[in-house]
């Protein structure tokens, strides 16, 4: 018989202090259960629209603003019978490592030369519907790192075959520096290949609102007012709308106001908050 893990001591204080029954803010969150934001709902209304489309797409935003996270949401929504999703967390930058990385994704043999792996995918890529029965898909998560002759070769896999029918689709995502890299004079040719681009943008004051009353909601806080909306302004401006920021600072501003015995959070808590972090800088007086 298991024995259930018990939560960390300082945990059980925490959901104790506020009438927790689990910790908010934190990254947990199941993708099916993800906040909506107005830029979230429309990067997933465009991705589906993409996926019948197929080809080339692109997600860009600030690290920290939910791209991940939709993108896992995106995947598990594709209808399974039809999509065959291929991720990459962790993009190799190089030519030879992209490709190699892949062929291995596919289960291709071993490949010396670059061609005869380029090759070789491109072949398993137009036979995959006919044999497999669904679409494949290929989710580039963190693509800044790319170089521009890896970001040449994601072209060159969606150029289509000769009856303009593409084989595969392919996402990438990454920060404003994929935008920097897709600049490059010889990546003209697939600037204009993405048949859906999006930027995902920070949380506006409403957004950042009720966000935090979402996860107020996710920790089953009941009808008391843990952060007042004074205290809401001063997160949303100081985190920028960037959500992993929001968590940080509202998880610091809980084990603020436990330290200190207080019962919710306001302007002057989250200021002190904000005044004593040194990755944040500290607000001015009113």
């Amino acid at each position: 018989m298991n024995t259930p893990t018990l939560p960390h001591p300082h945990q059980r204080q925490l959901r104790t202090h506020f009438g927790f029954s689990r910790v908010p803010f934190r990254k947990n969150v199941p993708a099916s259960s993800m906040f909506d934001s107005e830029s979230q709902r429309a990067l997933l209304h465009g991705l589906a629209l993409w996926s019948e489309l197929r080809g080339l797409a692109l997600v860009t935003g600030p690290s920290g603003v939910g791209k991940s996270i939709c993108l896992r949401r995106f995947v598990e929504q594709l209808p399974q019978g039809r999509y065959t999703v291929h991720p990459f967390n962790q993009i190799p930058t190089t030519p030879t490592g992209f490709l190699r990385a892949l062929s291995r994704r596919l289960g291709l043999r071993p490949r010396l030369h670059l061609t005869d792996m380029f090759d070789d995918i491109v072949e398993a890529f137009a036979h995959h519907e006919e044999e497999h029965g669904t679409h494949p898909v290929v989710v580039m998560d963190d693509a800044e790192g790319m170089r521009p002759g890896t970001l040449d070769l994601v072209r060159r896999l969606t150029d289509g075959a000769a009856d303009g029918s593409d084989h595969v689709s392919i996402l990438l995502a990454g920060t404003e520096q994929v935008l920097q890299v897709l600049r490059d004079p010889q990546l003209v040719p697939l600037q204009t290949r993405f048949a859906y681009a999006h930027t995902l943008r920070p949380f506006g004051i409403q957004d950042a609102r009720n966000y935090v009353d979402f996860h107020m909601d996710f920790a089953a806080a009941g009808p008391q007012n843990v952060f007042d909306d004074s205290a809401v302004r001063v997160l949303f401006h100081a985190s920028q709308g960037v959500p992993r920021r929001m968590n940080q600072l509202a998880l610091q501003a809980l084990m603020e106001a436990v330290v200190f015995e207080a019962d919710a959070i306001d302007e002057r808590l989250m200021k002190r908050v904000l005044q004593a972090h040194p990755l944040y800088d500290a607000p001015r007086a009113s």
